[in-house]
């Protein structure tokens, strides 16, 4: 019985995995670079874990949809510095991002205009998200 399970799992697995390379080909048609972030980048997912994309346009909102393999994140390359201000999943999905497809120039530039944002705001990387690193007092 056990085994049977694990063939369920596999088949499943299969299954999301051709779901996500569709829509990965799907967006790559769309953006100026797709990236993939979250545990699938980082290599700490399971068979079970979902997709999390980073798809990177020109202009339009920003936004998250869900998809059936897991979530696209839409980032507007014109509204950067507004969406930096409040949505901190930008800092993750650019700092882990694997590009996928597309202009892997404008990925690393909009990577260092993020991480600069980080540095600017005094934000540092923490196993449990971004915060702000602790001013230190000036010595007399």
């Amino acid at each position: 019985m056990f085994e049977r399970w694990l063939e369920a799992l596999r088949e499943v697995s299969r299954e999301r995995e051709e779901a996500a390379q569709h829509l990965v080909e799907e967006l790559c048609r769309k953006a100026v670079a797709v990236a993939l972030f979250g545990s699938r980048a980082r290599g700490d997912h399971t068979p079970l874990s979902d997709w999390d994309f980073l798809a990177v346009v020109e202009s339009g909102e920003y936004r998250v949809e869900q998809s059936g393999v897991g979530q696209i994140v839409w980032l507007p390359l014109d509204k950067l510095e507004d969406v930096l201000g409040w949505s901190m999943v930008i800092l993750d999905a650019v700092a882990d991002g694997k590009l996928l497809c597309g202009d892997a120039a404008r990925f690393e530039e909009l990577r260092a205009a993020v991480l600069d944002y980080a540095r600017r705001r005094g934000l540092v990387r923490r196993a449990g998200g971004w915060f702000r690193e602790p001013q230190r007092r000036a010595e007399s």
